[in-house]
């Protein structure tokens, strides 16, 4: 079942907007009661080239791992998702109410490398840009690093085997790219000047923070998303003909 989530954000012009997340099949983002606009990770499908491939490669991986079980990588699928939400349920009860969850060993790895050390100003922050109309939620902003400024973060955690073989995905810095740009467009308070992405290592075994080119980012989430607008402009042509 749909649910739909308002938040306030202050942008600096004083004034304070109304951005709604509507969660279904994916996220949608309306503006003081605006027409739906589709999420950035829904525009980015077209940056990994192998992704695959990459794909294919890991699902047999699962199911060697499993004596041949066919449902192993819908098992590890599920598993990893559980595991990604929980860490960015901790970390946000952490940054919002200093809460620690020493039962979840992501988390108390992401603690000791990153959280004590960053002053936190919000975290699951939700974003638009005005022009290329599309949203997001950022996973939290903090304040400091070498120019004293706001950073914002995105979290991805991960099996150290395969982050070890193939590191991150072009997919995340467009992604956090496409954050930054829109709260800049949109006048926030929060516009950032740096950003990062933490890959937290889902056994608690390491954090690797990798700091997000943010012009090369942008410009692969401008070309994913002209593709996607030119994949549907012409889906017609790839329909079966009509019935005569």
């Amino acid at each position: 079942m749909a649910t739909t989530t308002e938040q306030f954000h202050e942008l600096q012009n004083g004034e304070t907007i109304t951005i709604a997340r509507k969660d279904g099949r994916g996220h949608t983002y309306t503006v003081d009661g605006g027409s739906p606009m589709p999420s950035a990770t829904s525009l980015i499908s077209h940056v990994e080239a192998d992704g695959f491939g990459v794909g294919v490669g890991w699902a047999t991986k699962r199911i060697r791992l499993a004596d041949g079980d066919l449902d192993a990588p819908k098992f590890a699928t599920d598993e990893a998702i559980a595991q990604g939400n929980a860490l960015h349920a901790d970390i946000e009860g952490y940054i919002k109410d200093n809460k620690v969850n020493e039962e979840n060993p992501a988390f108390t790895s992401w603690l000791r490398s990153i959280g004590t050390h960053w002053d936190w100003l919000a975290t699951e922050v939700f974003l638009y840009h005005p022009t290329l109309r599309y949203g997001g939620t950022l996973d939290a902003i903090s304040w400091g690093g070498r120019d004293n400024a706001p950073i914002i973060w995105d979290w991805k955690t991960k099996d150290p085997d395969s982050y070890g073989l193939y590191g991150g995905s072009l997919k995340d810095h467009a992604q956090v790219a496409s954050y930054a740009m829109a709260l800049r467009e949109m006048g926030s308070t929060y516009a950032p000047v740096f950003a990062n992405i933490a890959y937290v290592m889902r056994d608690g075994s390491g954090v690797d923070v990798v700091e997000v080119d943010l012009e090369a980012g942008m410009a692969l989430f401008l070309q994913s998303r002209k593709m996607k607008t030119m994949a549907a402009d012409f889906k017609h042509l790839a329909l079966p003909p009509a019935k005569r």
